[in-house]
């Protein structure tokens, strides 16, 4: 694997930024999905990924995506344990969201209501639910994941 290339990256994100530093452009950009593919791809800093943050700018508009650390560590934008929590859902539909996941689905409207946020983050840390609880929690992780890609990608 490569490491971690901040001028790559900066060449990269400034070019579809408004501003022209990257301490400036990188406080442009929103998370607005994100992938976990089965097969490698490369960050625009060179690292290799499956994880891939897609990000937003809020000025211009422009589109891009680069890997979880960058999106971390670089753009500062904090994922948290979002990707753990997507990865438990896909191998599980029934397991539990953690906090981070949840949250993402809310902002990304993947939520219909409060009713289903306020239940996934009530049973976050249960064990033991109903059938009809296991039900309800089954449909929204599916709409979770149905929003959230988790799958083999090709290359673009």
């Amino acid at each position: 694997m490569s490491s971690h290339s901040l001028p790559n990256l900066t060449a990269h994100i400034v070019p579809l930024s408004v501003g022209n530093t990257f301490e400036v452009a990188r406080q442009e950009w929103d998370l607005v999905g994100i992938e976990i593919s089965e097969e490698w791809d490369n960050c625009p800093c060179g690292q290799d990924i499956k994880e891939h943050c897609y990000i937003r700018n809020r000025l211009n508009g422009n589109s891009t995506y680069v890997g979880n650390v960058c999106i971390n560590k670089f753009i500062k934008i904090d994922t948290g344990s979002l990707f753990d929590g997507l990865k438990r859902i896909a191998q599980d539909d029934t397991a539990n969201a953690n906090h981070d996941l949840i949250e993402h689905a809310w902002r990304m409207g993947y939520l219909f209501d409060e009713k289903e946020y306020n239940f996934l983050m009530q049973t976050a840390r249960k064990r033991n639910l109903s059938q009809r609880q296991i039900e309800w929690k089954r449909k929204i992780n599916r709409r979770i994941l149905s929003h959230t890609i988790v799958q083999r990608r090709t290359k673009r």
